[in-house]
C-alpha cells in the first residue's frame, strides 16, 4: 500500500501529482483514524474501569454503620471536599488517593439515595459454587474483608460452606438488601472448612461479608439449598444438614 503512495509521480502531469497526492491524503487520514479509535479505547477503559474495589471497602468498612443511618435523603449532607476527612478518619488507606476517596463518596451517596448497596456486576456462579479467582476479586487487599453477593434466595433451609487456605477464625454476616442480618456470628475452621446452616425467611437478594481475625484467603465458597434433594451439591455431601 505505502509502494503506491510514495511511488515517484510524474511531475510533468499535474493530474498525475494530484492524484497522487490525493491518495497520500487519503492513506493518512485513515492512519490517524486506527490510531484515534485505538488511543480512544484505551483510554475510555483505563478512565470508566468498575471500582469493585471501593465497592467491596465501602461495603466492609463504612457500611455497617452507614446501613443504620440510611433514609433515602437525594445525597450525602456534605460535599465531597468536607466529607474528605470523614473517610481518612475511618478508612486511613485512603490517603493520598483521591479517586478512591471520590469513589467511596459516590457510593456513599448511592447508599443515601437509593437505601441500597452499590451494585456489583458479577453473576452469581452455577449451583452457587464461587472459586478463588472469582473470590479474589471481591476481597480488600491488607484485611481480607470479603464483599460478596450471593444472589436472591427464597424462603426455607439452605446451608453455607467457606473452605480456606489455612486454619482461621473468621466472622460471618449473612445480610438482606434490606440490612437484615441472618447470619451475624463468629466461627473457627476445622480442617481449612466451616460449615453454617440457615434459614431465610424473607425472600430477596442477599450479601455475604467476611471478617477473618487474621487476614486468609478464601479459597471456595459454597451455598447450598437444602430444599433441593437434586441439586449437585447436595448428591456430593458437601453439607451435613441439621
Amino acid at each position: 500500500m505505502f509502494g503506491k503512495i510514495f511511488a515517484p509521480v510524474n511531475t510533468e502531469s499535474s493530474a498525475s501529482y494530484a492524484e497522487g497526492k490525493d491518495m497520500y491524503l487519503v492513506a493518512m487520514r485513515r492512519l490517524l483514524l486506527v490510531y484515534l479509535l485505538f488511543f480512544a479505547g484505551n483510554i475510555w477503559s483505563a478512565g470508566n474501569k468498575p471500582f469493585t474495589g471501593s465497592v467491596v471497602v465501602f461495603n466492609t468498612v463504612c457500611a455497617k454503620c452507614h446501613e443504620a443511618e440510611c433514609s433515602g435523603r437525594l445525597s450525602f449532607d456534605k460535599d465531597f471536599e468536607a466529607s474528605a476527612g470523614h473517610i481518612l478518619r475511618h478508612y486511613a488507606e485512603a490517603s493520598g488517593d483521591k479517586e478512591l476517596q471520590k469513589e467511596l463518596f459516590a457510593i456513599l451517596n448511592y447508599m443515601k439515595e437509593k437505601c441500597a448497596y452499590y451494585p456489583m456486576s458479577f453473576p452469581i456462579p452455577v449451583h452457587r459454587i464461587w472459586n478463588s479467582g472469582l473470590l479474589d476479586r471481591m476481597v480488600t487487599a491488607r484485611k481480607k474483608n470479603y464483599f460478596i453477593p450471593v444472589g436472591s434466595f427464597t424462603p426455607g433451609s439452605y446451608g453455607l460452606e467457606l473452605l480456606l487456605a489455612k486454619e482461621a477464625k473468621i466472622t460471618v454476616h449473612l445480610v438482606s438488601d434490606t440490612f437484615d442480618l441472618v447470619i451475624e456470628d463468629c466461627y473457627e475452621s476445622s480442617g481449612k472448612r466451616i460449615v453454617i446452616p440457615f434459614t431465610i425467611e424473607e425472600p430477596g437478594k442477599y450479601y455475604l461479608r467476611i471478617y477473618p481475625r487474621q487476614p486468609v484467603r478464601m479459597v471456595r465458597l459454597t451455598i447450598h439449598d437444602n430444599n433441593d434433594k437434586e441439586s449437585p451439591v447436595q448428591k456430593q455431601g458437601i453439607f451435613i444438614d441439621e
